[in-house]
């Protein structure tokens, strides 16, 4: 594993750094990135030690493609973060065709702390808007603050208020750690994702066909021969 500390102004193990940082060389270090650390780094352990279907090979290309991704801008600076951000914005954080062996809440609790930052990396300028002027109105008493939680924009609000509570981060997992269905043998085995030194990918068009590459491999263990 290439840590990249130190480097670049910028402390902390890179596969585990968040998006924001990533792709934001020189921006403020906040308490998002540091809870979001923590789900990188519950994702990588799973994705590269729990027993799952996914092949040996497909497993390691999406391990370095979420998690060891880097390019430099034009300032000479590593960037990365693209794969993170991504599925992030869209609710699918741990690759969603992700399973594991043997059933564990830890997916399911992993997919529940990324859930947040959805507010974090894909609400507009409108989104922001609207929430604001309809906040307006409930605050002069001209909505019902009811209707407010029904409009689509409340689950920004509602993402934005979790991202800024470690208390809602330390609930939800005493609340899955309490759950049933935990497997009576739970520890890491050997690695099942091989590692990869250096940066993968020196650049957009690297890291595209990279991805092309993997999507369609994905694609074809999912859906297996086709019979005549």
């Amino acid at each position: 594993m290439t840590t990249y500390s130190g480097r670049h102004g910028r402390t902390g193990t890179w596969q585990f750094m968040s998006a924001a940082l990533l792709g934001n060389p020189g921006q403020l270090h906040v308490l998002e990135d540091d809870i979001e650390s923590f789900v990188h780094v519950l994702g990588w352990t799973v994705m590269s030690y729990l027993p799952s279907p996914m092949d040996r090979n497909m497993r390691t290309d999406w391990v370095s493609l979420y998690y060891d991704d880097s390019s430099k801008n034009d300032t000479g600076q590593a960037e990365g973060g693209i794969e993170k951000e991504l599925h992030l914005s869209w609710g699918g954080y741990l690759l969603t065709e992700f399973t594991l062996t043997e059933p564990s809440p830890i997916l399911e609790l992993i997919r529940n702390l990324a859930s947040p930052y959805r507010a974090r990396y894909t609400p507009t300028e409108k989104d922001k808007e609207t929430f604001e002027h309809l906040n307006t109105l409930v605050s002069k008493v001209q909505l019902d603050e009811a209707e407010l939680y029904n409009q689509p924009v409340h689950r920004y609000q509602l993402d934005m208020e979790r991202l800024n509570s470690p208390e809602w981060f330390l609930g939800t997992i005493q609340d899955a750690l309490e759950r049933p269905g935990w497997p009576a043998e739970d520890r890491a085995g050997d690695k099942l994702a091989v590692f990869t030194k250096g940066i993968v990918g020196k650049g957009p068009r690297q890291r595209a066909a990279r991805r092309v590459k993997t999507d369609s491999q994905l694609l074809s263990a999912s859906s297996g021969p086709l019979k005549r």
